[in-house]
This record gives C-alpha cells, sequence and structure tokens, in this order.
C-alpha cells in the first residue's frame, strides 16, 4: 500500500510511442487557431506544467490529447491514443513554425488530423471530470 514488500508484475505496461517533429507554418497556424477556439476548454496539469484539451473520438479508448508547455507559444503537442489487438498505442506529434528545429514527420497527415479537430462536430473538448462538454 504504501510501497514497502514485493510486488508482482500484473502485465506489461510499456507504451508503444511514434513522435515526430513536424515543421509547418501552415500546421502551426492550424495548430494555434485550434487552441484559441477551445481556449475555455483548456486545463491545466499541476505535475507537468501542461496546458492541454482533450478531445473524445467515438470509438472506446481513443482520444487526442492536444497540449503545450505552460507559458509557452511555439510549440504544440498532439497525441493520438488508441487500442490496437488488446495494446494501447500512441502517436505524437510536435507541431513547430518553420525553421525552429529538424522535422521528422509528414506535415500533410498532421495538417488533416488538425482540419478534422477544427472542422468535425463529433469531436469534442472533454471535461476534467470526462463528460463530453
Amino acid at each position: 500500500m504504501l510501497g514497502f514488500g514485493s510486488r508482482k508484475p500484473q502485465e506489461d505496461d510499456r507504451l508503444p510511442v511514434l513522435v515526430q517533429v513536424v515543421q509547418s507554418d501552415q500546421a502551426f497556424a492550424m495548430a494555434n487557431k485550434l487552441w484559441q477556439e477551445n481556449l475555455r476548454a483548456v486545463r491545466l496539469d499541476p505535475v507537468t506544467s501542461k496546458e492541454f484539451l482533450r478531445f473524445g473520438l467515438v470509438q472506446q479508448g481513443q482520444a487526442v490529447w492536444f497540449e503545450r508547455d505552460q507559458g509557452r507559444q511555439d510549440s504544440f503537442e498532439i497525441i493520438l491514443t488508441w487500442h490496437d489487438n488488446g495494446m494501447r498505442t500512441a502517436d505524437i506529434y510536435v507541431v513547430t513554425p518553420t525553421g525552429t528545429r529538424g522535422s521528422t514527420g509528414d506535415a500533410n497527415y498532421t495538417i488533416k488530423i488538425l482540419d478534422a479537430l477544427l472542422s468535425t462536430p463529433a469531436t469534442l473538448p472533454v471535461e476534467s471530470d470526462g463528460s463530453l462538454k
């Protein structure tokens, strides 16, 4: 209960993650627009000092986390999570304006994600208690 004694591993708790840096002025402008349009739903995680939005999707176990470091305005993170063959998986896209870092991700795919979040009524910010707004 307090961390004393032996602990038996229940299951593999590692999360397979793919991280890509996307350097695109268009994607960054769309990310900024998404942030501004949902500003009232932004929450703060006091442990990580991240400001975040969570968008609930139709399928159970699917979510989009959209976040940035508190007080920072030069990058956003898009985190897609889902279950695949019973295992939780995530893709992370760090979106920055052109010329700030080396780009490793596909800007076109990231733009499609941002466009869907901006235009699809099925993706709604989720309240901190897990209910849809």
